[in-house]
């Protein structure tokens, strides 16, 4: 193998690719970058850019796919010799794409950073990797990034300084929920694209992977968690819910399979706010897409607000926070109390502010001590003063582009 003619091959690739650009960046570190996130996201492309920025710069650089089956069974050593065969002198940048496909990756990985022969960036698309398995098989040795769908922020690329950029901005953000952030669904508008990436994830990031063989039974899981995203719900309603509809899946599978989806970075349970872990387990759980382009397929009628939700949360985990839900006794809802930094942040989304919504941010408000709880609306703008406390309210726009 050939890894600079491999190489090369790849970044020639690029040519046929229309960019958009990304507030991502790749910096060599000691340890090993991983870049985290859901298939067809754009880090290859993130990856192959960097490989090619390195190379024009007389860098020495070299990337593989694991997606090729002829890479899967080797091992570090073998390849740390065809990388040396390339570069016999000096440390190497070594970029390996969708590395969970990688027979014995965390042990290859651990190898390769150990010689300290390489500055290692690698690629994944299965959360598992980035909840739990990435920090346990790799013993501290790692950074990651999350790399989401492409944000309304990186689609803007103009300021707003007359009526009719305004305009154009409305027209985009309608675009935006309509279409999402994955970049080739973004592209070109396709409601074929945003169906191949659902039955790829499926067959290959779920069905596959996990070994499912009951596939009726987990696509309708798979489509109905889908079609209800941020909806309440608990497994054992999901459970007399199926059976309603005459299909009989057990509580125990219905979690597998819920897991199994999130595991695919396609969806996200979020949990209520409780200091309490058993309340926590035991009260209904909320589910968020990774992208908007997917609640295209069951559109509703006055969806908007729950698209609007959605992408609140998407960009709240862009931002770094931790999301879950509150409620409080009396089963008022306030879409996300966000920590971060050991700071709580109190969010309400909705298509136009509500006095009962008002009334239920201002006692937790109290509840948490926060002075400056967040509406986020589609077009209404005001600072309401309440009692030494202050509610903003923004519309969706400008809380997207506001890194707040």
């Amino acid at each position: 193998m050939d890894l600079k003619e491999i190489t090369e091959e790849y970044i020639g690739a690029l040519k046929y690719v229309k960019e958009i650009k990304r507030e991502i960046s790749l910096r060599q570190a000691p340890d090993i970058v991983a870049l985290l996130g859901p298939r067809r996201v754009g880090k290859t492309f993130l990856m192959l850019k960097k490989v090619k920025t390195l190379l024009e710069n007389r860098k020495q650089a070299l990337y593989i796919s694991f997606d090729e089956p002829g890479f899967r069974e080797v091992k570090a050593r073998k390849l740390a010799e065809l990388a040396k065969k390339a570069y016999p002198e000096g440390r190497i940048n070594l970029f390996l794409d969708e590395v969970q496909e990688w027979k014995d990756w965390d042990a290859n990985l651990r190898w390769l950073h150990d010689v300290k022969d390489f500055y290692i960036f690698v690629s994944g698309s299965s959360s598992a990797l980035y909840s739990s398995e990435i920090p346990y098989r790799l013993r501290g040795r790692y950074l990651s990034k999350l790399v989401l769908p492409i944000s309304f922020g990186e689609i803007i690329n103009f300021e707003l300084k007359t009526f009719r950029e305004r305009g154009k901005m409305f027209n985009l953000l309608e675009k935006y929920l309509r279409w999402g952030g994955f970049p080739e669904v973004w592209l070109y508008k396709s409601r074929e694209k945003i169906v191949s990436i659902l039955e790829t994830v499926f067959y290959r990031d779920i069905a596959e992977k996990f070994r499912v063989k009951g596939l009726e039974d987990l696509q309708e899981v798979f489509y109905f968690v889908l079609a209800n995203y941020s909806n309440r719900m608990t497994y054992n309603s999901l459970k007399r819910t199926f059976s309603s509809l005459g299909v009989n899946i057990d509580t125990k599978t219905i979690i597998k399979y819920i897991r199994a989806i999130e595991s695919s970075f396609l969806a996200f349970v979020v949990e209520k706010f409780s200091y309490s872990v058993k309340e926590r387990m035991v009260s209904p759980k909320k589910i968020y897409l990774i992208d908007t382009c997917f609640a295209h397929l069951f559109e509703k009628t006055l969806d908007i607000g729950r698209k609007m939700e959605n992408i609140v949360f998407i960009e709240l985990l862009r931002r770094g926070f931790k999301v879950n839900y509150y409620m409080d006794k009396k089963g008022n809802e306030i879409d996300f109390l966000a920590s971060k930094n050991g700071e709580k942040h109190l969010l309400e989304v909705t298509y136009e502010d509500t006095e009962e919504k008002k009334k239920t941010l201002r006692e937790a408000m109290k509840r948490f001590k926060i002075r400056t709880p967040t509406i986020v609306t589609w077009d209404t703008e005001e600072t309401i003063r309440d009692d030494g406390r202050i509610i903003k309210v923004i519309p969706l726009w400008k809380w997207l582009l506001h890194k707040t």
